[in-house]
């Protein structure tokens, strides 16, 4: 049986049934390396991360590692961390600001966009200079930055970073993820990073808006606990949701891109004219006073404006993904903070997450403090909610591994038959929620990718 055959049994998104061999099976991973990490455009790191030119980042493209880096002529550079000579890394550090790189086994050195600078003794045991481009690091051809997000790819063939990020996809990017409209967003320094058990896409497709499990089980506890301090009416420094089934928000998966583009999948969406959300956000503002209050009355009014003449007006979002790897939360209001992760692969059976905190730039320090605390204390690894989702993906992986198991198909057809096109509208594909409608479009965007030549 031919890959691509294998690949159609195994991904049946249409009707959304997916085999389970598809997270385990090591030849798919090491396919799944070349064809998608090798040829997708993929998030490194943000702008604000490096404002000056020798400050840099560690970053990865799959399971390669990178150095994403300010050159002297303040040019974004993306570095493959490994010296030509031995192969060692030539920068140990998660972020620092530096001159140039020198490789800790025999010294070779480098200039800040990978150069080869010299390395000791050249010319007495050489006999010559060396090659300066040919012993050069390996630069990451394509770079290119979107609103301060910085995307790289392995691909020389890759399109246009404007034409693989679609024109919907840009529009959710713009007005909501990276809110734009409301003055943008501040990336605080440093991220978190862990690691745990479970293949990159069972957590990648956790993001995409998988409201079943937030609610029917995994976060049953927290959200007891939660409900307990809203009903005292205390301010809780942890992040809160509304009841949306109380309130009547109405919720939806969202769909972009696809056909072998980047897809943004599985916002959150709520209505500004029902107003709960924004009711919350003054609440909590008025617990930590007038200037807050204010500023949450302009971002309302601001917000009305850019959605002008649009019949249905999302207020904000609650998580998703940028294929392949880039997990957005958005928590769905200012005051609760948002945060980008980065699902790199280690293997088939595992990965790490890196998480970057932001807060909105034009916020007051009070609401921005608040945010950062209720960030903090849900999503990160001592927070209240991260540690459940990880439990799971460690149970998947237990559970899985025995290869009899791995053609049996798992059920993604949770509202399969209601997925509503340009609903009220709206760019992108949009439906009910809860559904699964978003893990089968990353499948289907996983199998193109994974079928092309």
């Amino acid at each position: 049986m031919s890959l691509n055959q294998a690949l159609h049994e195994a991904v049946d998104w249409r009707n959304g049934r997916i085999a389970a061999g598809v997270n385990f099976d090591e030849q798919l991973y090491r396919t799944e390396r070349r064809k998608v990490f090798d040829r997708a455009w993929l998030v490194v790191g943000h702008e604000q991360m490096i404002p000056r030119p020798g400050d840099y980042v560690s970053s990865y493209m799959g399971e390669v590692p990178v150095i994403v880096v300010r050159d002297s002529g303040s040019q974004v550079r993306v570095l493959v961390n490994r010296c030509p000579h031995r192969g060692n890394q030539i920068c140990v550090h998660d972020r620092g600001k530096t001159k140039g790189f020198t490789c800790s086994y025999h010294g070779w050195s480098f200039s800040l966009d990978g150069t080869l600078v010299g390395a000791p003794m050249e010319k007495a045991l050489y006999g010559r200079e060396l090659d300066k481009a040919q012993w050069s690091v390996e630069r990451v051809k394509n770079v290119a930055s979107f609103h301060g997000l910085i995307f790289a790819s392995f691909d020389p063939d890759a399109p246009p970073l404007e034409q693989w990020l679609d024109e919907d996809t840009r529009w959710w990017l713009e007005n909501f993820v990276l809110a734009l409209p409301l003055g943008g967003l501040e990336v605080l320094h440093g991220f978190h990073r862990n690691s745990a058990k479970g293949n990159w896409k069972i957590v990648a497709e956790n993001f995409i808006g998988d409201n079943y499990h937030f609610f029917a089980a995994t976060h049953h506890s927290y959200f007891s606990a939660v409900n307990a301090f809203q009903n005292a009416g205390e301010l809780i420094p942890i992040v809160t949701y509304p009841d949306v089934a109380r309130a009547g928000v109405t919720l939806r998966e969202l769909s972009c891109g696809g056909n072998g583009r980047a897809t943004l999948l599985g916002l959150g969406l709520v209505s500004i004219e029902d107003d709960v959300l924004h009711e919350q956000d003054l609440a909590d503002a008025k617990r930590l006073g007038r200037e807050a209050v204010e500023w949450v009355e302009y971002r309302h009014r601001r917000l009305s404006e850019v959605l002008a003449g649009r019949p249905r007006k999302p207020f904000g979002f609650m998580n998703g993904l940028l294929f392949p790897n880039l997990g957005l939360m958005g928590n769905y209001s200012p005051m609760l903070g948002r945060h980008f992760h980065l699902f790199h692969p280690r293997g088939v059976l595992e990965h790490e997450s890196w998480q970057w905190t932001m807060v909105e730039k034009d916020a007051p320090q009070s609401v921005k403090d608040i945010a950062v605390q209720r960030v903090y204390q849900g999503q990160y690894m001592a927070g209240l909610l991260a540690p459940d989702d990880i439990e799971n993906f460690e149970r998947i992986v237990d559970a899985g591994r025995p290869e009899r198991s791995w053609s049996r198909p798992m059920n993604y057809g949770l509202q399969l038959d209601r997925e509503v096109e340009g609903e009220s509208g709206l760019p992108g594909r949009l439906g009910p929620n809860p559904n699964e409608m978003n893990q089968r479009q990353f499948y289907r965007c996983w199998l193109q990718m994974m079928e092309a030549a």
